[in-house]
């Protein structure tokens, strides 16, 4: 069976699967669950594999809500990844329930076609994109082990073959005070939340100052607990993002800078907590050029980024920059709908979206296949990676 045949055999076993597929996909949209809670949509996924009659191993990488299986032997590893957590309030508002549904048909497509063919496939379900660097920690606990390409697709309202993913870390930042009556004594207390709102409006001032590629963002968590209540306690979460990871650590150094200062003039203490950074999505040219190509035969067509656009940020950035990988996105909309909205959520679950979900698992599977049946794909996709890491090492 030649390349052609096999890629018209993949589709069709999409297409086989579809209505299972559009079932998962509703269902996990129905129950949106945050970050390392998607219980629902892990063993929903992993059941189906199940089914499927494939071996899972569900809490892959030592996260619970993750899972991992592979198919195939020999030849180079193949990863293709989905996601599946939601966002607190709006539920799909980044269509996260079609993307592990997406790498779950891909899986099982290309599993079916491998027969004569050197490689192996791993369909990755990721928790914790949208808080808590899922990947990050699938990293450590060797979900990726061994692992020569990752694939993945992100609905989008446009089809995008290289989205400009920002750097982004998270800074918790709590500052303390001493509580004491409002109307009574307030002399006798420390004021929190006044110190948390000078360093808020110390940090906004700074935002006039950030390059325009630049982004600092974040809510109020704790503003105290009673109007006649001096605050001992407020607390805040920031965003802080860039392309360019030199200019990250110094952004860090002058966010922060805004609270210590707001610390000291108020007398509260503050406590400053870090996550993990996401790192900028590095993608891989000769991988993209496949999936785009493998799009075009199903009849769209990729475009490259617009420079004025970013795309927020993921953890599929730190999966890039050690691995050759693509995170390319896929329209789910007639026109522009922004991402983590209300708008987008109800997107999320339309005809539309199921169809580019279809769309999306052929294209990744018949990419994976790009890589088992051209070693010079592979070749020159590691070459690349290995000129992008270059590229940014201060």
């Amino acid at each position: 069976m030649d390349a052609a045949a096999r890629k018209k055999r993949i589709s069709e076993r999409v297409d086989a699967r579809a209505q299972a597929l559009d079932r998962l996909a509703l269902e996990i949209h129905a129950r949106p669950e945050l970050a390392f809670e998607e219980r629902f949509a892990s063993s929903s996924l992993a059941d189906y594999l199940e089914s499927e009659k494939v071996s899972v191993e569900r809490g892959a990488g030592g996260v619970e809500s993750a899972f991992a299986a592979e198919a195939g032997s020999g030849g180079p590893l193949v990863a293709i990844l989905g996601e599946y957590d939601a966002l607190p309030g709006i539920g799909h508002g980044c269509g996260h329930n079609l993307m592990g549904t997406a790498a779950v048909g891909a899986f099982l497509a290309l599993r079916d076609t491998l027969d004569g063919v050197r490689g192996r496939v791993r369909v990755i379900g990721c928790p914790a994109e949208e808080r808590g660097n899922g990947k990050v920690q699938l990293m450590k606990g060797g979900a990726f082990e061994g692992v020569d390409a990752a694939l993945m697709y992100h609905p989008g309202d446009r089809d995008e073959i290289d989205p400009l993913m920002l750097a982004m870390v998270n800074l918790d930042v709590e500052l303390l005070g001493k509580a004491a009556h409002a109307a009574a004594e307030p002399y006798d207390g420390v004021n929190a939340l006044d110190g948390l709102v000078l360093g808020w409006t110390a940090m906004s001032a700074l935002r006039l100052l950030v390059r325009s590629d630049s982004r600092i963002h974040g809510i109020i968590t704790d503003g105290g607990k009673a109007a006649n209540i001096i605050p001992d306690r407020a607390a805040a979460r920031l965003m802080v993002r860039s392309p360019d990871n030199t200019y990250l650590a110094d952004l860090r150094r002058r966010v922060l800078a805004c609270f210590e200062g707001a610390a000291v003039a108020t007398g509260t203490e503050i406590r400053p907590t870090w996550s993990d950074v996401c790192e900028v999505v590095s993608t891989n040219r000769p991988l993209a050029e496949s999936f785009a190509e493998n799009v075009r035969t199903l009849g769209r067509t990729m475009q490259p980024r617009r420079l004025a656009d970013t795309h927020g940020s993921t953890d599929m950035g730190n999966v890039t920059t050690v691995i050759p990988g693509i995170h390319p996105f896929l329209s789910i909309t007639e026109g522009p709908v922004p991402g983590h909205s209300i708008a987008f959520t109800d997107a999320a679950r339309a005809p539309r979206a199921l169809e580019t979900m279809h769309l999306a698992a052929k294209a990744l599977a018949m990419t994976a296949l790009d890589v088992f049946t051209e070693p010079a794909l592979l070749k020159h996709a590691k070459e690349a990676h290995g000129n992008e890491r270059r590229a940014v090492v201060p």
